[in-house]
């Protein structure tokens, strides 16, 4: 009766194992069903393989998800690239084009100069931060390691922000920064806290605060640097030292930079055998960034 008139076909699992079962009603003389008639094909390959397609399947669309996300990661990177070149430049070039028109020792010749000066400064940046990248996609970036003292380092970067701390009224607490001697590459480790300090100087309001700390732990050392500025959206936080990847979108962004710093920071951190990490708790509450190095 289930069956009614019609073939029945089904594919069923038994212990690991698929079948295409057929069914059929055998029906007698006055037509009513006697019997039915089952047979069942053994389809585990067939079934297995199709399975398998539907896993790649899956997983290829997967990948390419994360390749598109990629490239218009790379895509607003590149953006973000042209806009911060063309931002000095174009003033090194309007100055320039002012100077010439000008008496030479005016009074816009001071003005001009050092204009030109800190945008040169900053086109420097820019492309010593895209030869880190490349040299960390390349593999070629290296670490001199030698027994150092954290604190001058850490001191010797502080100084450099400090005039642009001060033209803001961010102050610094560096408090007492005791000698704790590390395996370490002077020169890259104050970029590490460069890095880290002229981030947080650019998240934090005009009157706001630094906190620098460092302290021997037993196995290394600890050092954090902590502002008081817009802090980190929770869903960006894990995200926070991947390259080409930014809470603010390239053209729509209040704050300068290329946003690779974080990245540079984890890098060389790492090739140092150390670890970094960041901690906020939101937009408002500011930011902690923690290095270990052994």
């Amino acid at each position: 009766r289930a069956l009614g008139g019609e073939a029945l076909v089904a594919e069923v699992e038994e212990s690991g194992q698929f079948y295409e079962t057929h069914y059929a009603p055998q029906r007698g003389p006055d037509g009513l069903v006697e019997s039915v008639l089952g047979v069942a094909i053994d389809v585990t390959e067939r079934s297995r393989g199709a399975r398998e397609i539907e896993r790649l399947l899956e997983s290829e669309k997967a990948l390419r998800s994360e390749a598109e996300k990629a490239s218009r990661s790379k895509d607003d990177f590149l953006a973000l690239l042209s806009h911060e070149l063309r931002t000095p430049m174009t003033a090194m070039i309007g100055w320039a084009y002012l100077l010439r028109r000008k008496e030479p020792g005016g009074p816009e010749f001071g003005q001009a100069f050092e204009i030109i000066e800190r945008n040169m400064h900053l086109l420097s940046q820019i492309i010593e931060d895209l030869l880190d990248v490349s040299k960390i996609f390349t593999g070629r970036m290296r670490v001199d390691q030698r027994s150092v003292d954290l604190a001058p380092i850490l001191r010797a970067a502080i100084d450099v922000v400090r005039p642009a701390a001060s033209a803001h009224n961010v102050v610094i607490d560096a408090g007492a920064l005791p000698a704790v001697v590390v395996s370490g590459d002077p020169e890259r480790l104050q970029q590490v806290f460069w890095n880290l300090l002229s981030n947080a100087l650019k998240f934090t309001p005009d009157g706001g605060k630094l906190m620098v700390r460092l302290r021997k732990v037993k196995d290394g050392a600890e050092a954090t640097v902590t502002d008081s500025g817009v802090g980190i959206p929770a869903e960006f936080l894990p995200h926070v030292f991947d390259l080409f990847t930014q809470a603010e979108k390239a053209m729509t962004r209040e704050h300068r930079g290329l946003g690779l710093g974080l990245a540079i920071v984890r890098h060389i951190v790492e090739l140092h055998g150390g670890s970094v990490k960041a901690e906020s708790e939101g937009a408002g509450t500011g930011a902690t960034f923690t290095v270990r190095l052994p």
